[in-house]
Protein backbone atom coordinates (compact mmCIF):
# COMPACT_ATOMS: atom_id res chain seq x y z
CA UNK A 1 0.00 0.00 0.00
CA UNK A 2 3.14 2.10 0.95
CA UNK A 3 3.94 1.70 -2.63
CA UNK A 4 1.04 2.81 -4.18
CA UNK A 5 1.03 6.06 -2.51
CA UNK A 6 4.37 6.79 -3.37
CA UNK A 7 3.79 6.04 -6.92
CA UNK A 8 0.09 7.99 -6.52
CA UNK A 9 2.41 10.96 -5.13
CA UNK A 10 5.27 10.81 -7.88
CA UNK A 11 2.23 10.89 -10.46
CA UNK A 12 0.67 13.68 -9.38
CA UNK A 13 4.08 16.01 -8.83
CA UNK A 14 4.93 14.53 -12.48
CA UNK A 15 1.99 15.71 -13.72
CA UNK A 16 1.86 19.27 -11.92
CA UNK A 17 5.14 19.53 -13.32
CA UNK A 18 3.95 18.92 -16.92
CA UNK A 19 1.35 21.08 -16.87
CA UNK A 20 3.46 23.43 -15.57
CA UNK A 21 5.73 23.23 -18.44
CA UNK A 22 2.99 23.29 -21.28
CA UNK A 23 2.14 27.07 -19.35
CA UNK A 24 5.85 28.00 -19.36
CA UNK A 25 6.53 26.83 -22.96
CA UNK A 26 3.31 28.69 -24.47
CA UNK A 27 4.15 31.98 -22.40
CA UNK A 28 7.48 31.49 -24.09
CA UNK A 29 6.57 30.93 -27.51
CA UNK A 30 4.18 33.77 -27.50
CA UNK A 31 6.82 35.97 -26.44
CA UNK A 32 10.17 34.76 -28.37
CA UNK A 33 9.20 32.67 -31.04
CA UNK A 34 5.94 32.58 -33.44
CA UNK A 35 3.51 30.25 -31.76
CA UNK A 36 3.78 27.69 -34.83
CA UNK A 37 7.52 26.95 -34.46
CA UNK A 38 6.86 25.17 -31.29
CA UNK A 39 3.54 24.11 -31.37
CA UNK A 40 4.27 20.62 -31.24
CA UNK A 41 6.40 20.31 -28.52
CA UNK A 42 3.45 21.83 -26.56
CA UNK A 43 1.22 18.97 -28.45
CA UNK A 44 3.58 16.51 -27.06
CA UNK A 45 4.03 17.61 -23.36
CA UNK A 46 -0.12 18.00 -23.42
CA UNK A 47 -0.54 14.58 -24.57
CA UNK A 48 1.56 13.10 -21.53
CA UNK A 49 -0.05 15.05 -19.15
CA UNK A 50 -3.24 13.60 -20.51
CA UNK A 51 -1.51 10.45 -20.14
CA UNK A 52 -0.29 10.81 -17.15
CA UNK A 53 -3.43 12.12 -15.74
CA UNK A 54 -5.78 9.24 -16.87
CA UNK A 55 -2.84 6.80 -16.02
CA UNK A 56 -3.46 8.53 -12.13
CA UNK A 57 -7.39 8.18 -12.22
CA UNK A 58 -6.81 4.83 -13.00
CA UNK A 59 -4.10 4.04 -9.91
CA UNK A 60 -6.70 5.79 -8.08
CA UNK A 61 -8.83 3.31 -8.69
CA UNK A 62 -7.15 0.61 -8.07
CA UNK A 63 -7.92 -1.08 -4.15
Amino acid sequence: MEDKELTLDFLNVTVAHLIDEIDTTRDYNKSIWHEKILSDQIERLSVTALLLGSLLNKLKEVD
